[in-house]
């Protein structure tokens, strides 16, 4: 039989704070599986093992009898630091910690041994991956066959058993074996999978059916609550407002209030932003302008920020002077920032062609509301020249037009 490989890590999309990028963990993770298998060992994330049973079960039997664990702790996620540490508690042999190189990793753990790779955020740069792949497999090979102490727990503690406590259990890894055949239910990977296809594909109805699925059996994980609510209120269903409804409800979980999670924010403040635009109650508007705003000020990004804008000029049709023009004021103020950023974010080499769009017309929409109109024409002949859909200059066009209407613009 194969030697077993557990991957600890995050699923989806996570956010590390201090870089404020958005990491996705699946990129970095099909890189590992591919290094670790390239090794001879079988590799599993929870989320490929997931029985009808909750997460923890089937992490923790992982913890304990997987010959190989790798830990990724990109983003400082506090679910894979915990794990991390129970392993080391569990084995003291056979752990390999790696992360994204720009992190900033905290005492107890930057004197341990961190193998770093880069990460571009949406993922990783082919030579990038090639070279992290051959230095992973080599690393895995080697780490499987040399019983030597890894784990600081055992380096410091020297009175624990020597072989740790895999071999005081009862629990075989037949027995292991076996109840992962007899699964009740589908792998959470492959519930997501199915989910992620079905919102490319915009069937955002069936997209909230394997969500809800997903969740179910995943403790409740902040990207896939996040997903959830996302492909909810995209689905429309019933109706427009009550889908709204539905996914603030879903977002509740995840306590926006007190949340620094820019993701979170982010679709605390696109409900809200649609259900003003539906029923225009104050409190909707409140709530999309905080939520933008306490998102942009987090992670300093052009998107909450053009629209963090934008709703302050809403918010400003509905004041009285002096708040009406001390709102307009403000909004003129973040555009202006906004386009800082943007001219930053343009000028990387790594910036994706579908971003660039998206880029250029937020510069756009940024000049056309602090007035600088032939700055704007400049952009908006980029991002036309940069479309790919007709849909993204239509959405871009649409946007401005809102805005012009709003500012009395001609």
């Amino acid at each position: 039989m194969p030697k077993n490989c557990f991957v600890i890590q995050g699923f989806g999309k996570k956010q590390d704070y201090e870089q404020g990028k958005l990491f996705d963990l699946d990129a970095s993770y099909d890189v590992i599986k591919e290094a670790v298998q390239g090794a001879g060992l079988e590799c599993h994330r929870a989320d490929e093992l997931l029985t009808s049973k909750i997460i923890d079960q089937v992490m923790y039997d992982q913890l304990l009898d997987a010959d190989l664990v790798v830990a990724d702790i990109t983003t400082l996620n506090f679910n894979a630091a915990f794990e991390l540490g129970v392993r080391y508690a569990l084995r003291p042999y056979a752990t390999i910690v790696v992360g994204e190189e720009g992190m900033n990793f905290p005492f107890d753990i930057n004197h341990i041994c961190i193998h770093t790779y880069k990460h571009l955020g949406e993922d990783i740069g082919f030579k990038e991956a090639k070279r992290f792949q051959e230095a992973l497999k080599e690393l895995a090979e080697k780490v499987v066959e040399q019983e030597e102490v890894d784990s600081p727990v055992y380096k410091f503690l020297p009175q624990l058993p020597s072989k740790g406590y895999v071999e005081v259990t009862k629990k075989t890894k037949a027995e292991q074996v076996q109840r992962s055949a007899h699964a009740e239910s589908a792998p959470l990977r492959y519930l997501t999978d199915k989910a992620k296809s079905a919102m490319r594909n915009e069937k955002f109805a069936s997209a909230a059916d394997y969500w809800m699925q997903a969740r179910s059996i995943s403790g409740k994980d902040d990207y896939i609550v996040q997903q959830l609510a996302l492909s909810t209120y995209k689905s429309k269903q019933p109706d427009e407002e009550t889908a709204l409804n539905k996914a603030k409800s879903i977002l509740g979980y995840l306590k926006p209030h007190g949340s620094f999670d820019p993701e979170t924010l982010g679709l605390w403040a696109a409900v809200h932003k649609r259900l003003f635009e539906i029923n225009e109650y104050h409190e909707n508007l409140r709530e999309a302008v905080f939520a933008l705003e306490r998102g942009f000020f987090i992670k300093k990004d052009y998107y909450n920020g053009i629209n963090l804008a934008y709703m302050m000029d809403v918010k400003a049709s509905k004041s009285q002077e002096p708040e009406k023009g001390e709102l307009h004021c403000m909004a003129r103020y973040i555009r202006r920032k906004v386009k800082q950023i943007c001219k930053q974010a343009i000028a990387d080499e790594h910036v994706r062609d579908n971003e660039e769009f998206w880029i250029l017309a937020t510069l756009y929409e940024a000049c056309v509301g602090t007035g600088e109109n032939d700055e704007a024409a400049k952009w908006y002949a980029e991002a036309e020249k940069a479309s790919k859909e007709s849909w993204m200059k239509g959405s871009m066009d649409k946007q401005v037009q809102k805005l012009r209407a709003l500012l009395n613009l001609t």
